[in-house]
């Protein structure tokens, strides 16, 4: 049996699985950032680590585990020193610090240069960003760190005393070579970091060492139990619907929202990446490449909408409040435009200082009606970023949709946006499956992914999109994609009133 543990921004799941892809056990513990203030999105580690253990107790205790695999959110910071307690909070890639470190990177070393290094477009997001803040506002706690890890090899280390990376975690650092396969010494020496300090990158899928025997016993697991990487965390997604070839996309659905299509190196060209936004990751298959396209909001703009506009129910009954929403709906698209930009816009403008807005409101608005334009936002947003691929030369065969904040009113939705069928799985917690079939692999059960797929993925439902609908749609995706650049400038101003 398999065990895929999924770290994430919100919460870390953990599922024990047979080689059939069948559920046994599973568990989740949900946190929070640990500060938002000025900006900041710190992550507790520490508390990160009482959650993943907590979920290894709870669905290997006493069983048959023979891998453990972590994946987890990209880019955020963990520094340890040298007993390997924890330094300080966590940055994550959407804390504001790294602004002004980016900028030099791009006079240092030129945007073209970064991009076809590291195959990753230019953000604030990445680690490099973050621990450059962290040498120039706390000198001493970079100095002092024995390690500077992301939360896979934070978590890695943990479990087994190894410090590894897998090569998708280690491109959201930008300063990893996509082509070597390695740290690149000309970006790490420029920016001035120790190689020292990193983890050692390897491919997903790659048996570190065995879990430790006291956390072994701690845990109530049995000893040599295999630790193995997983991937950045919407791989593990996408693997986990059954995407292993070039031409498949997973569209995963959570707290943020993201297209990760499989390609060859040749489509994915560095001046494509630099246009399109469109950064390029190792996928887990070796010779194979994905795309990482996303928005920041997605299924978390549907919590925020109805903790804060449904006071009439519960914080715990979410899921009914949920429920009775999605059945209010009208089945045509709204007269609204809403732009998903509560987080700052990601994929294809990447500008953190981007705000949402919701457009078209009159006194006939209904509740329901805003609730629904929030999906369609985010699917119009979605919709653009296809356009994306689509114009970069990728050809998307099929489109699996998978994620907690699915409903059948969404998939619909989404499929009528987009105009293309929309595919789900059965199994839907698909970041601890795709774990689970990498460890799997890494036990020798399968040979491929492919076959690992083959074996324990399996299709669901399918949505096809309404003609109707989907004319009209398309009609409101040409005036959709003009909202942005109209009220940018709007955004920009009023984030410059707050500062």
């Amino acid at each position: 049996m398999f065990v895929g543990l999924d770290i994430g921004t919100s919460g870390t799941k953990a599922a024990l699985l047979d080689a059939k892809g069948q559920v046994l056990c599973s568990h989740q513990v949900s946190y929070g950032f640990s500060n938002t203030a000025k900006g900041y999105r710190e992550l507790d580690a520490e508390e990160v680590w009482r959650a993943a253990k907590c979920c290894l107790a709870k669905v290997g205790h006493g069983q048959e585990v023979r891998t453990i695999s972590v994946s987890a959110l990209g880019e955020a910071i963990v520094f340890l020193d040298a007993d390997g307690r924890v330094m300080a909070p966590g940055i994550t890639g959407t804390d504001v610090r790294g602004t002004e470190e980016l900028a030099k990177l791009r006079e240092q070393f030129s945007e073209h240069h970064l991009v076809d290094v590291t195959g990753q477009n230019l953000s604030v997001i990445y680690s490099a960003n973050k621990i450059l803040w962290v040498k120039n506002h706390r000198r001493e706690l970079y100095e002092q760190a024995w390690k500077i890890l992301t939360f896979q090899d934070f978590i890695l280390y943990r479990l087994s005393g190894e410090c590894r990376i897998d090569y998708s975690m280690a491109c959201r650092t930008l300063f990893f070579d996509i082509d070597t396969m390695d740290w690149s010494e000309p970006l790490l020496e420029g920016m001035g970091i120790s190689r020292e300090k990193l983890a050692v990158p390897c491919a997903a899928g790659t048996v570190v060492g065995t879990l430790r025997n006291s956390l072994a016993e701690e845990l109530g697991l049995q000893s040599g139990v295999k630790i193995v990487t997983g991937t950045h965390d919407h791989i593990c997604n996408a693997i986990g619907s059954g995407v292993c070839e070039a031409g498949d996309c997973a569209n995963t659905v959570g707290t943020t929202e993201g297209l990760t299509a499989v390609v060859r190196r040749s489509e994915l060209t560095t001046e494509n990446i630099e246009k399109y936004q469109i950064s390029c990751e190792p996928f887990a298959v070796p010779g194979l490449y994905n795309t990482v396209a996303w928005n920041n909001t997605s299924g978390v703009l549907l919590r925020w909408f109805a903790t804060e506009f449904v006071k009439e129910k519960r914080p715990e009954q979410l899921l009914e409040t949920f429920a009775e929403l999605n059945g209010s709906m009208k089945e045509e698209p709204t007269s609204l435009l809403v732009l998903p930009h509560f987080s700052g816009a990601a994929t294809p403008y990447m500008d953190t200082d981007s705000l949402g807005a919701i457009l078209g409101l009159t006194l006939d608005t209904r509740r329901e009606d805003i609730y629904k334009a929030l999906m369609e936002g985010a699917n119009l947003e979605l919709a653009l970023i296809l356009e994306s691929l689509l114009h970069a030369g990728m050809q998307p065969r099929k489109i699996i949709a998978t994620g907690g904040a699915l409903s059948p009113q969404l998939l619909q939705i989404k499929a009528d946006v987009l105009g293309l069928p929309v595919w789900t799985v059965k199994n839907r917690q698909t970041g601890t499956l795709g774990g689970a079939m990498l460890g799997a692999v890494a036990d020798q059960k399968f040979s491929t992914v492919k076959e690992a797929a083959e074996a324990m993925v399996m299709l669901d439902a399918v949505y096809e999109p309404d003609a109707g609908r989907s004319a009209v749609y398309k009609e409101k995706k040409e005036i959709y994609r003009r909202l942005y650049p109209s009220i940018c400038e709007i955004s920009h101003a009023m984030i410059a009133m707050r500062k």
